[in-house]
């Protein structure tokens, strides 16, 4: 589970990115807007089955797992918004989610987090 909590974690900081910093509404917005939205579902699920980190509050599950109950939810909303045509409320709720993927990726840079680890950063 954490392999692919971390592939698709890593593939939405880098296609996230790419889809908010480019033209909307065309072909390419749409494939990567897929791809971002299926790397964030297999993220968001995935966690689930990992540990809470320093602060576990249910069983195994801590805070950041809100993160990833708030990322099911900013998406669901936003591709529901899409769909009935709402672009203006698609475009918040998508880059709501991305600020709450940003977000987690920062708290795995902390002290005493695996990634920081394995980054060599602490």
């Amino acid at each position: 589970m954490l392999t692919l909590h971390l592939w698709a974690s890593f593939t939405g900081l880098g296609v996230g990115v790419i889809v908010l910093l480019r033209h909307k509404g065309d072909w390419l917005h749409k494939t990567l807007g897929i791809t971002w939205v299926s790397a964030m579902v297999a993220s968001a699920l995935s966690s689930f089955w990992l540990g809470g980190g320093v602060f576990p509050m249910i069983g195994h599950w801590g805070p950041i797992h809100l993160l990833s109950l708030w990322m099911l939810v900013a998406i669901s909303l936003a591709l529901l918004a899409i769909l009935q045509g709402r672009v203006r409320d698609h475009k918040r709720w998508m880059l709501g989610a991305y600020v709450g993927l940003l977000g987690a990726f920062i708290g795995t840079l902390m002290p005493g987090r695996w990634v920081s680890a394995q980054l060599g950063i602490w």
